[in-house]
């Protein structure tokens, strides 16, 4: 291999991690100038989970890092930042110097204190996940026209059974909102409030492209076909239903497999029809 130019080496290299994440990580072992090529592409999407024990020593390895690397080098590399189930002082820590993620997902729960600061930072993400709880903090809504929100393209929110109807008007604060997503725990039915508020939010959001409603649906519920009856209830071709048990495994493996990623086969139903 040090036969090859300089140039031709880096471009096999970054293209080898590239095409496969295991790879990389594998790849950033084999010389010092490899780990300077591949370690962009192996930070540019980070899950960090605290539950198995594989998991943990990703997280740890990662807390590791964000000590000795300088906060420049998380800024300009980490663009996808996946958090679930991390205690909220160590994503306080992370989010600090993660400035330049433009995808950020927490899940399954926003701790109050990391949605403030976040909303709060510098961070200007395009893609949000979040929970709804705690985006508007002390308020009845979250302002939607905060530097934080300008930027997003597509967000999705968890928990917005109680919230949907007060926030309505506030979805119309996002000039650049074309992916919306909600997530019901209870049953979502046309006539219901949330489906009013629903109804004002499509009006109201000229750029939107597409609405999905994930439901938890029972497996009966999926089998007799209950997730396209609530589609068929609503008459805006944007709006699609995804059950929650079809979309559930999507959190870490939809950030490297386009197929599993949410938006994408949204956008593959909105088209079909």
């Amino acid at each position: 291999m040090s036969a090859l130019p300089f140039e031709l080496e880096q471009d096999i290299f970054e293209n080898a991690a590239n095409s496969d994440r295991h790879s990389a990580l594998s790849l950033a072992l084999v010389a010092r100038r490899v780990r300077f090529w591949v370690e962009p592409v192996i930070y540019n999407c980070v899950a960090l989970q605290y539950g198995s024990s594989d998991s943990a020593r990703v997280f740890e390895g990662f807390i590791s890092a964000i000590k000795t690397k300088p906060a420049s080098f998380f800024a300009r590399y980490v663009k996808t930042l996946l958090l679930s189930d991390i205690p909220a002082c160590f994503m306080t820590d992370i989010l600090a110097v993660c400035t330049g993620i433009t995808d950020l997902r927490v899940w399954p729960y926003t701790p109050s204190a990391v949605a403030q600061f976040v909303v709060a930072s510098s961070i200007r993400p395009t893609h949000l996940s979040f929970s709804a709880e705690q985006l508007a903090a002390h308020s009845r809504a979250p302002n939607f026209a905060l530097p934080f929100y300008q930027e997003l393209t597509h967000l999705e929110l968890h928990d917005t059974w109680g919230q949907l109807m007060a926030w309505a008007p506030n979805f119309a604060m996002l000039p650049q909102l074309t992916h919306l997503a909600f997530v019901f725990g209870s049953p979502f039915s046309s006539g219901n409030i949330a489906s009013y508020a629903l109804s004002a939010i499509l009006v109201n959001c000229s750029k939107l492209k597409v609405c999905v409603l994930r439901c938890i649906l029972s497996e009966d519920e999926l089998r007799f076909g209950q997730d396209a009856a609530i589609a068929k209830s609503i008459a805006d071709p944007r709006v699609v239903v995804v059950g929650w048990r079809r979309s559930q495994a999507r959190w870490a493996g939809g950030l490297w497999n386009e197929k599993t990623n949410l938006w994408n086969q949204a956008e593959v139903i909105a088209a079909a029809r």
